[in-house]
């Protein structure tokens, strides 16, 4: 039987290659974030990832990157009063976890488009360089969280 800790040794080893060529690529960042969609895809797998820049001095996040950018496209912008879940998020740099269908409806103004895509559970995980919150990376899975 396979444990926990074989498990994430075994799609690190697999992840590695796709992060060394995405940071010798000529646009390493998008490079980067396709990777990090296609190794999340595989494991656990999502139905959605986008990648969110803060941009402190406004109050606004700004979508980097969308593994559906015909739903969610690069480039989109909101303001943190549209996006209460972030603004949380960003505020204490703490990830939030909804593990059912019932938080995404109780923490996303937009949780409808996400349900009509599948989704059943949602992470908002916070990019920090040392103590500064440089934006969160999200992802949805169909099914619910067991975390």
């Amino acid at each position: 039987m396979t444990t926990a800790l074989e498990t994430i040794r075994s799609v690190g080893a697999e992840a590695l290659p796709a992060f060394v060529e995405a940071v010798r690529s000529a646009a390493p960042t998008l490079a980067l974030f396709h990777a990090l969609d296609e190794g999340l895809a595989r494991s656990p797998g999502h139905r959605l990832l986008t990648v969110l820049i803060y941009f402190r001095d406004n109050g606004e996040s700004q979508r980097a990157y969308s593994s559906r950018p015909d739903d969610y496209p690069m480039g989109g912008r909101k303001t943190l009063g549209q996006a209460p879940r972030m603004r949380h998020v960003l505020a204490t740099t703490e990830p939030f976890i909804g593990h059912t269908r019932q938080d995404i409806i109780d923490n996303y103004p937009y949780h409808q488009k996400l349900l009509a895509m599948g989704c059943g559970s949602i992470v908002n995980m916070p990019v920090r360089w040392g103590s500064e919150v440089l934006g969160t990376v999200n992802w949805t899975r169909m099914l619910q969280l067991l975390l």
